[in-house]
């Protein structure tokens, strides 16, 4: 009998505790508890679950990298194939198992996307004949090959995405894990990838935290991940109790949303671009000679407006220019108090229009929870008292985990509550969201999304999920190859 290529059996594991257990505090809760799951050969597993059930905690122990880097306490069995994974070193997995991070940016390690890809293949003594015909398959599967010299730093986080299943497919390995990979691509790349994975006969593991068509079209066994274990698993369709588990948690969308009390009235404007134009400098090389060209653009008060297109196609960068990260180098922004609209300096647009990373790490640096949302009340003035009381308001609606809490130690979902945390509190007259909908369950967004509507008059989500766009916003704006190509309202009359 052929052994599976992954099997999880009575899987237990606990994060070590963070203060002293004899002084009274208690043991930490199993983040898994006799957790099993299984695939068969060629199979795509799906295991979907809330923001801190532990999928990428999961995934980490698959390929060996968690307790060895993290520290806790690990019992049960898991195998890949012959392979006893628990009993092994990371780089003895290399060919049996492989992962595409959540967080694109730890995995990348190299100046080159040729050289990411290589970088793996060089450790496992494969003949540079081979290499290079390799990295030159796996650039062409994921759309890169045009990306070779590129610095993977420029791509956008969609492209380090595909850059990083290109990386696995020169190894192909025979168990591909796939951690919340797909949310950043476009709907034409995670159906391309998956049928390629198909094709290729690779068997798959897909963590995400919302519930999507194409997970249902090209899954062949689910898993709602929740509380510890894996519920529900059925093959090959979603059953009704598995549905009712993942509404239960709010994994699917529900409805449409966009009912959000909003403090201005709607269709007053706000924020205008005309002209604008925009190209990144020689040193920043774009092979598909992309510009940012958008003729005008009017972005209102009490709204929810959408942007989404493909890949690459410039949200990112209109986003940047919206909130004055990058200066256009045609075309103006003007702002509108009520009285018209004046022209705004970058100056200002960086202090009215709020922009949200679509990595959090790269707005996040300080210890503790209370520390990083304390920081901008004070640079505001704010006493003490009145800090405190904020911040205590913040942690409950974002459901954070406490004030001295270490953000480098929480989930990928919640690094991005505790960021959308912190603009609740900054109170922007705008906020530009990028793709902040990454790690998190549609009722997880729904929640943060409400919070700062009641508390933004304008607020604008980049994202990929233009399910969620249609059924939250009241406004979709399409781009594609750096312009605007439509611009729809959902839901009016």
């Amino acid at each position: 009998m052929t052994a599976s290529p992954l099997s999880i059996h009575g899987l237990t594991f606990s994060y070590p505790a963070l203060g002293d257990e004899t002084a009274g505090g208690e043991p930490p809760r199993p983040l898994f508890d006799g957790l099993s799951f299984s695939l068969e050969p060629g199979e795509t597993g799906v295991l979907v679950g809330p923001a801190d059930a532990g999928k990428t905690t999961l995934a980490r122990i698959l390929v060996g990298l968690v307790p060895r880097f993290t520290g806790g306490r690990l019992t049960g069995e898991i195998r890949c194939g012959d392979t006893d994974v628990l009993g092994s070193k990371p780089y003895d997995l290399l060919e049996g198992i492989g992962l595409v991070f959540q967080d694109s940016d730890e995995q990348i390690f190299t100046t080159r996307c040729d050289t990411e890809i290589a970088f793996a293949l060089e450790s496992l003594g494969v003949p540079r004949a081979e290499m290079g015909a390799r990295i030159d398959r796996s650039l062409e599967l994921v759309g890169l090959t045009a990306f070779r010299q590129r610095n993977p730093t420029t791509l956008s986080g969609g492209e380090k995405k595909r850059l990083l299943v290109a990386c696995l497919a020169a190894i192909d390995p025979s168990v591909w894990i796939l951690d919340e990979s797909l949310e950043e691509l476009d709907t034409g790349w995670k159906v391309g990838i998956l049928d390629a994975l198909k094709a290729r006969g690779a068997t798959t593991l897909i963590m995400d935290s919302r519930w999507s068509p194409t997970l249902e079209q090209r899954g062949g066994r689910f898993g709602l991940l929740a509380h510890g274990s894996v519920a529900h698993s059925s093959a090959p369709k979603v059953t009704p109790e598995l549905r009712r588990g993942l509404v239960e948690e709010g994994i699917v969308a529900e409805g449409r949303a966009g009912a959000v009390a909003r403090p201005q009235p709607a269709r007053a404007p706000c924020l205008k671009a005309e002209g604008i134009r925009f190209s990144f400098p020689e040193s920043f090389p774009q092979p598909d000679g992309f510009t940012l060209d958008v003729d005008s653009l009017v972005v209102e008060r009490g709204t929810v407006c959408a942007l989404v297109g493909p890949n690459g196609s410039g949200k990112s960068t209109l986003g940047r220019v919206l909130c004055g990260l990058l200066a256009p180098q045609k075309g103006g922004l003007w702002l509108d108090d009520g009285a018209g609209y004046r022209p705004a300096p970058r100056e200002e647009l960086n202090r009215r229009v709020g922009y949200l990373f679509q990595n959090p790490d790269h707005q996040i640096y300080l210890p503790t929870v209370q520390e990083e949302l304390a920081l901008g009340l004070k640079q505001k003035g704010m006493g003490r008292s009145g800090i405190d009381d904020l911040v205590r308001e913040a942690i409950r609606l974002f459901g954070l985990p406490g004030p001295e809490a270490a953000p480098a130690l929480m989930s990928y979902g919640g690094r991005r509550r505790l960021q959308a945390a912190t603009y609740w509190l900054l109170e922007r007259e705008m906020l530009i969201l990028d793709e902040v909908d990454s790690g998190l369950s549609y009722r997880e967004l729904a929640s943060i999304m409400r919070e700062l509507c009641a508390r933004t008059p304008c607020v604008m989500l980049i994202t990929h999920d233009e399910q969620f766009a249609r059924a939250f916003c009241d406004r979709v704006l399409s781009m594609e190859a750096g312009r605007l190509v439509g611009d729809s309202r959902p839901g009016a009359p």
